[in-house]
């Protein structure tokens, strides 16, 4: 290696260090890499090298890296045969394997890692170019990837079975292998000018990839056979793996590896009243998720036809699911949600099971039994029941909404409502009736006025929810479309302002059907020609990007979530560096430009001009507003500006104030004294218009949090100032919750101080309260207290692959009780249980139960006993939760979705909401308390220009 590619390596390793460092979005990457190969060209073993150097620390950081892996394939810098080659001189390292093998089980080995990206970006090639003529570099990979495979086979034919690291790269380099002749076949490049494989790649896949199967089948059967028949219907082998190898190679395998799975009987499938309560706690737990298909999938594969339980147990869970709320004494925006879905998507999903349920009953019978079952028992002293008459009533009052909403849909008459009750009922059907999306939207159209009120309607709990929000979701779609800004302007604002409504909408519509056609008009957002003023343009702009703002906070979503592609994206942009002052001397000229305009604009007579507006977009002003204010805010404190003149230019953004505190121990007694009261006039304006007010109190909801954090760190070490206390009283009665699976740290603690001290002893403790709760045989048993936090927080802290093994651990322990079938339909619950989560992590427990399934055969030669509970388990999850988590052989993931930085903390980070909300980086249990200082995350612009700057008034037009 030449000392100028040492220096190149070292310059490629601290870009990646850097990308890590900064968080680099994946959408953003492949620009920073091209200005990275321009400046120093490397090849591509090299560039892996420099890579191949950063795998260490988290799982967390490892992911992220193999997301930057895959981009680097897309981008060409690295190609398949050069990866292969880089593979086989890290394999040969078989010291450093053995080591590992013995060392953390829960991380993937760079090997096993890097070839599962390889079979993924194979894939992803193949649905793009699918001509041979295009694909003639692929013949390329034969040759090094068959010196793998030859390599790998001669250094561990003596380990059959494999299992540890070995079984892992085993499974990968399988993976690839499959991905690599299928990809070959369908461009059809495994046939010559005779009509079959080329004469090299027959010669070399004849000769060498028959051991692989031999070695690799003791240990995963269906790969072993995949990659045999693969092979023979490719015709890169003209016979069977006992004529190409003989007899005594075969004689050698023990042919029970080839069948054991199929040979472990199963244990009859119990349906416990716990797995639909904990799946439904987890679509509500944190973002409301919408996927029928799923949960449609997951019960018919439960009940088998059997309509009327399903149904019957479908309404049991759900009210099982708001008790639990109630008890667990969740906020009044929380236990909204679980009521909604009650009277707003139950009916909607009973609808669909109606007409399956054929006599004796009927849907009516099915509903009124259902609620029999939660009669509060003859005994009045029983503690033990599920009392409906609790003493706040909610639960009474839900029974009668849940019946209404059913007579709305038609499920029951409205005269069997009193019947049902036992009681004379208090409300009525709503006098529109059932809301129908088409007609709503034709409503819309003629009178968008009419958005506001079915906005405000989207919290009612009269079973219309489902037409308002498709309706909502068609008209915002729409007026993307077409470009109507000022009544799009109308929707976005009543969405703003009611974070409950955008609760409900999530029950019946995922985020980016709604946020992504809103970011791409902010994207390509052009003024219209003939418009006459600037100033609405501003208006509408704003009120669009507040609502994707909001959507962001509220439901902390990832890029990916927000259905952002485009890499030159303003919302990429702007979540990025949009509240990052910057200096000067980094501006470029025209930046400097309107920069002097709006100061100039703000803080003189004449106020913001038409002429201003017209050569400045919206897009470049609100990045440019952090500089703006901090120019500002060094120009009060320089003596330029007075401090009213301050105030009354920036009466308009509350955000702007906030990066200043982002590190608080950087504010002066000098700043504060600048700061602080612009800052008390932002929060609790002198006077807002009605419209203002109630935008500017949206604003102040989603950046009040942080705000309050960075006033506690100031208050600490400046404890003299009086004014800080009255800034957090108004804060502190603004925070509006964001609705994420974020923990109080105040429960963490609590499940981490349970006998055992570990958040697995909490788990277990929760399992075994559900196994009893399903066990009482008393129907209307109140159901135990539940958080499906618990489990994620295990999983985020300790990894799946540790989680699992304590969820095996429990089944084993309980396999010859007469409780076993119960744990293990409930341990089966927990895996298939959904997650907002799903996609943006690599390893979750459905990944490691199928690679435990995998090894079971090895598992059964030390541990009979749990290896069979671990192909059980996987065989109820498999029918339970829909196909395997990867398909194919070599079938692929959403990688922008994988590892997006949608909680950006480092090492093993968890969300915590530290009593504020306040989401706050623990790297274990034992630091789960320490508090770091929060990053202003909202970047929210306020709502009108209040000073006397005459034009200025409105101009962010929120």
């Amino acid at each position: 290696m030449l000392v100028n590619d040492v220096e190149k390596i070292e310059s490629w390793k601290a870009f990646f260090s850097r990308c890590m460092r900064d968080h680099i979005e994946f959408a953003e990457f492949p620009q920073e890499l091209g200005q990275q190969s321009v400046k120093t060209p490397l090849g591509g073993r090299f560039v892996y090298q420099a890579w191949v150097q950063q795998r260490h620390g988290s799982a967390r950081i490892q992911d992220r890296l193999l997301c930057y892996f895959e981009l680097l394939l897309q981008s060409g810098v690295l190609t398949d045969a050069e990866v292969l080659g880089c593979v086989l001189q890290d394999f040969k390292k078989t010291s450093e394997l053995r080591e590992r093998e013995s060392g953390d089980q829960s991380k993937q080995s760079t090997e096993a890692a890097v070839l599962d990206r390889l079979s993924f970006q194979m894939i992803q090639r193949r649905a793009i170019v699918t001509t041979a003529s295009e694909r003639i570099d692929t013949l390329r990979v034969a040759k090094p990837l068959m010196t793998l495979v030859s390599n790998f086979t001669q250094n561990l034919e003596h380990l059959i079975p494999l299992d540890g690291p070995y079984l892992e790269i085993g499974n990968a380099l399988g993976q690839y292998i499959g991905a690599y002749i299928n990809d070959l076949s369908k461009v059809g490049l495994l046939t010559s000018n005779d009509g079959g494989p080329p004469k090299d790649l027959k010669t070399w896949f004849g000769r060498y990839l028959p051991p692989f199967v031999v070695l690799i089948s003791p240990s995963n059967t269906h790969l072993g056979q995949a990659l045999d028949m693969l092979q023979k219907q490719s015709g890169l082998h003209t016979g069977s793996i006992t004529t190409l190898l003989g007899n005594a190679v075969v004689d050698g395998v023990d042919l029970e590896s080839l069948t054991y799975q199929e040979n472990v009987l199963d244990n009859p499938l119990i349906i416990t009243r716990a797995a639909l309560y904990i799946y439904l706690n987890a679509v509500l737990v944190g973002r409301p998720l919408y996927d029928d298909v799923t949960l449609f999938n997951y019960l018919n594969a439960r009940y088998s036809g059997g309509i009327p339980t399903l149904v019957m147990d479908l309404i049991t869970a759900t009210f099982d699911v708001l008790a639990n709320a109630i008890n667990r004494a969740e906020s009044n925006g929380g236990i909204l949600i679980y009521r909604s879905f009650l009277t707003n998507k139950l009916p909607a999903l009973l609808e669909s099971y109606s007409t399956m349920i054929f006599p004796p009953y009927n849907i009516e019978s099915c509903i009124a039994e259902a609620l029999s079952r939660m009669d509060p028992p003859a005994d009045p002293y029983s503690t033990q029941s599920f009392d409906l008459l609790d003493s706040s009533g909610m639960l009474s009052e839900a029974r009668a909404e849940f019946l209404f909403s059913c007579a709305l849909y038609g499920l029951i008459p409205e005269q069997s409502i009193e019947s049902i009750l036992g009681d004379v009922p208090m409300q009525s059907l709503p006098e529109g009736g059932k809301y129908h999306k088409a007609d709503l939207v034709a409503q819309c159209t003629a009178n968008p006025v009419k958005i506001e009120e079915l906005v405000g309607e989207l919290e009612n709990l009269e079973g219309n929810a489902a037409g308002i929000s498709g309706a909502l979701v068609e008209i915002i779609q729409s007026l993307c479309s077409s470009k109507d800004t000022i009544t799009l302007k109308i929707i976005c604002n009543a969405l703003s302002r009611k974070s409950r409504a955008l609760d409900v909408l999530m029950m019946f519509c995922r985020p980016n059907t709604i946020v992504q056609p809103l970011c791409e008009l902010l994207d390509h957002w052009q003024a219209h020609e003939d418009q006459g003023e600037h100033q609405p343009v501003y208006d509408e702009f704003g009120s669009i990007l507040l609502l994707v703002l909001v959507f962001r906070q509220h439901f902390s979503l990832s890029n990916s979530d927000l259905g952002i592609s485009n890499t030159d994206s303003f919302i990429l942009k702007y979540i990025r560096r949009g509240c990052v002052s910057r200096d000067p001397s980094e501006l470029s000229e025209q930046e400097k430009m309107l920069l002097g305009g709006w100061i100039k604009g703000l803080f003189e007579a004449e106020g913001i001009s038409d002429e201003l507006m017209s050569i400045c977009s919206p897009q470049d002003f609100y990045l440019l507003v952090a500089t703006l204010f901090d120019q500002s805010l060094k120009a009060c404190e320089a003596g330029v500006l007075g401090l009213e003149t301050l105030k009354g230019g920036f009466e308009s953004g509350l955000s702007w104030s906030t990066h200043r505190l982002h590190n608080p121990t950087s504010a002066s007694t000098t700043s504060l004294s600048t700061l602080l009261p612009t800052l008390s006039l932002l929060v609790h304006p002198l006077s807002l218009s009605s419209d203002a007010l109630s935008l500017h109190e949206a604003v102040l909801g989603f950046t009040a949090m942080p705000l309050e954090k960075a006033l506690v760190a100031v208050q600490k070490l400046n404890p003299r100032r009086q004014d800080i206390d009255s800034l957090l009283a108004i804060l502190k009665s603004r925070i509006r919750h964001p609705r994420n699976t974020a923990i109080p740290a105040s429960e963490l603690e609590s499940w981490c101080g349970t006998s055992g001290g570990s958040i697995l002893s909490s788990l277990h403790n929760s399992i075994m309260a559900l196994v009893n709760w399903s066990t009482t045989g008393v129907s209307n048993a109140a159901p135990p207290n539940y958080n499906h936090r618990l489990l994620l927080t295990a999983q985020t802290m300790l990894g799946a692959r540790t989680v699992l093994e304590s969820l095996l651990d429990i089944i084993l322990k309980h396999a010859v009780s007469e409780t076993a079938d119960v744990v293990l339909d409930i341990v089966t619950a927990l895996i298939c249980a959904p997650s907002a989560n799903d996609g943006r992590e690599r390893l979750s427990l459905r990944h490691v139960l199928q690679s435990a399934y995998n090894d079971a055969y090895a598992l059964n030669k030390h541990d009979a006993a749990r290896a069979a509970i671990v192909v059980r388990l996987h065989r109820r999850v498999q029918i339970q939760g829909g196909s395997s988590p990867n398909g194919e052989i070599g079938a692929e993931l959403d990688v922008n979705a994988a590892m997006d930085a949608a909680v950006a903390v480092d090492g093993n980070g968890i969300l915590l909401d530290m009593g504020d909300g306040t989401g706050v980086a623990a790297t274990g249990q034992a630091q789960m308390v320490d508090v770091i200082n929060a990053g202003m995350e909202m970047d929210l612009q306020m709502v009108d220009v209040m000073g006397d700057v005459g034009a200025a008034e409105d101009f962010l037009g929120m």
